[in-house]
Formats: structure tokens, sequence, C-alpha cells
């Protein structure tokens, strides 16, 4: 290894890591990978890796200092406070220990951006138990969900009281053994959308506007990413404005951040805040191919210091996103079958020739093709 090569500690084995580890290879940053054996998805892809049970954290520390680490990333919500205990301990750059610990949430982020002039809110309330959830008296339909596990895992909406034991099970199911979770009213219609920021010492910036398709009730499976979203600028302007609010709400200070939201009409409603890159391939390629800006790279300048801004300015205009080709988008398989012939075909993974139901995103491991282009191709997920 080069002499003096900074060194990045990479919290996690999963793919978002190895993503990771790629771009920092392509910026000669040395690469050093925590995670249990058993977590890793190509071990080739660091420089170096420690088989550790990352929630043991003071040890994950102490082979950091050992290293002399240079800046943390985290991969997924599991590994946000293990990175945020590395940099607090080590005074390097990172969410507040405090905040990391309590930033997977849902229910507290809603009551700490209740005051976020602009972002609504449905109607929520945290429950425990069954019981009560029936207490509360919410009119359907409604969503539950884990209060603390990122992604679509655990959701369902709930149209009617004989619906409610199987959603609470399911519940029980997608939190991995979390007991708390939110109730809150359905805001149907509209679009759903993420926002992908980096924050750098309490300044947000925004770097794309993601639009979703998802299956709809009873889970909202996401089916499709598109970026840039299909909304006016006084929208996108509005969203710019009301997210920069929130994350300073939430105390996001440094790193990637993948907030989700509902747009119905002028209204601008919040689902959620994952404090990490956005997974399903948008954070990468998807929003790096349609800006033309590295936002892997950034959020590593973030963790090593060395991030000196970003000119939007020199954004590129092009039309990216993901298509996963399953069983709830079965009309898209001929096209799947031959997207490698056009010209805007960026990539094509096939997994299975069975199309599966998707049930949680899981986007690598479900068939899909990204696209990119400078104008944007017609699909239908009704059929091609």
């Amino acid at each position: 290894m080069i002499r003096n090569m900074k060194k990045l500690a990479i919290i996690g084995g999963g793919r978002m890591a190895c993503i990771f580890a790629e771009n920092a290879k392509d910026m000669g940053i040395e690469t050093h990978c925590f995670s249990l054996e058993s977590g890793v998805v190509d071990k080739s892809a660091f420089d170096y890796f420690y088989s550790v049970n990352i929630l043991k954290r003071e040890k994950v520390l102490e082979f950091c200092k050992q290293i002399r680490i240079d800046g943390v990333v985290a991969t997924t919500e599991l590994t946000i406070a293990v990175a945020a205990f590395v940099a607090d301990k080590m005074c390097l750059n990172g969410i507040p220990l405090t905040v990391a610990e309590v930033i997977t949430d849902k229910y507290r982020n809603r009551d700490v951006t209740g005051d976020v002039e602009a972002l609504l809110h449905p109607k929520y309330a945290k429950v425990n138990t069954i019981d009560e959830f029936f207490r509360l008296g919410f009119d359907y339909p409604v969503i539950l969900k884990p209060t603390s596990k990122g992604g679509k895992r655990g959701i369902t909406v709930i149209n009617s009281e004989s619906e409610v034991t199987e959603a609470f099970e399911y519940a029980m199911k997608g939190a991995g053994g979390q007991l708390s979770f939110i109730v809150e009213e359905y805001i149907t219609g509209g679009m759903e959308c993420s926002v992908e920021s980096l924050s750098f010492n309490g300044k947000h910036y925004i770097i794309q506007i993601t639009e979703k398709v998802t299956s709809g009730a009873p889970h909202c499976v996401e089916l499709a990413h598109h970026q840039p979203a299909n909304i006016p600028l006084s929208i996108r302007n509005k969203i710019g404005e009301i997210v920069d609010k929130a994350l300073t709400a939430i105390d996001i200070q440094y790193g990637p951040c993948h907030t989700e939201i509902k747009i119905k009409g002028n209204n601008i409603y919040l689902i959620e805040f994952n404090a990490r890159p956005g997974g399903d391939h948008i954070a990468y390629p998807i929003t790096e191919l349609s800006t033309g800006y590295s936002y892997i790279k950034g959020a590593i300048e973030i963790a090593l210091n060395s991030f000196k801004g970003i000119d939007k300015d020199s954004f590129l205009g092009r039309y990216a996103g993901v298509l996963f080709v399953a069983e709830q988008t079965k009309a898209l398989k001929p096209l799947f079958d031959r997207c490698e012939s056009y010209d805007w075909c960026y990539q094509k993974k096939e997994v299975s020739n069975e199309l599966i139901l998707i049930t949680h995103n899981n986007g690598d491991n479900i068939n899909h093709f990204i696209y990119c282009d400078e104008n944007k191709p017609v699909f239908n997920l009704k059929g091609d």
C-alpha cells in the first residue's frame, strides 16, 4: 500500500459496503471493512477485512484506533450508531452519537420535525400491542410498520379490523423481534419520492429527487425508481427547502440521508428518514448516472473531511432509473429479455429464470435493468 494513504473504515459487509470500497479505491483510499464473515458479500472488495461483531462497538473502535483510520462510514441502519460511536471517540466527522442512537426511530423523527414549515404529517401514534391499536380509534385505511426498520420491511396497509392481527404478525416478522410499531393514517394517491442528500458541517446539499413506483397496498413494495422525479420545478424547490429544514431538525450534520416523502398536489408529507445512502441502486449508480456527480465519493469525502462543496450547476440533466422484473411487473419480461439491444440500457442483471413475487426491497437479488439516457425512455409496468 502507498505510505500515508488515507484510511476509511466501512462498517458492514453488504452490497453498499462493497460500493463504498469500490469508490474509495478509485480515490486512492485504503479500505477497512468490519463485519462478521457471514455478512460479507465480497471480501475481495476491501483492502483489509476484520471479522468482528459490529454490535461490539468497543472492539470495532479498538481496531480503528490501531489502524488510525481517517474516516468512517455506515452502510445500513444497523451500522449507523456503530459508525457514529467510532467517529465520536476518534473526533471524526459523523452523526452525533446521541442522535445516531435514535435516528432510525420513525416516531421520534416525526415528533422532532413536527414544526418544520410546510412538512405535513399524517395522524400517527406509537403502539406495542393490538389492544393499544384498537384503543386509538383510527379510521381506516392506516399503515402499520416497525418504528425502527428501514425500507419497506414489515409494512402493511390495513383496510379493516379483520386485517389487524395479520398486519401485526407481518410487522413483527419484518421487525426482527422489535415490539414497538408506528400506526399512521394512510395518505391515498399522490407520488412517492425519495430525496438524496449529503450534509457537511450542518449544511445540506440536495443532490437528486427520485420518483418511486410501488405495488401499493397492502405492502407498498417498490417496483421501480426514476430520476429525476417528474414534478414541476416549483415543487422541486419546495421539497429542497423543506428537506433542508427537516435534516436540521433531526440533527443530521454529516453524511448521506435518504428521505422518503409523498407528494399530493402541493402538499409534501413525510414518510421517513434513512441516514444512509438509498438502496435498490438509487445512491449508486442511478444518482451518479442522472447527475454526473458521484454521490458515494461525496459521502467518502465528507467522512474524510476533504469535502469541498458541490457545484450543482455542473450537474448533468440525464434520465436514469431501475425497473425490477418480478411477478408484479411480469409484463416487463419481454422488454427485459431484449433490453441490452437498446442504447439506454446501462446494466441488466438476471437473477432467476422465474419471476418471483417481491415481498420486500432487495434490489440486487431480483431481476432488473438500469437505464440512462439524455431522453427519458417510456416504460409501462402494465406492458411494453
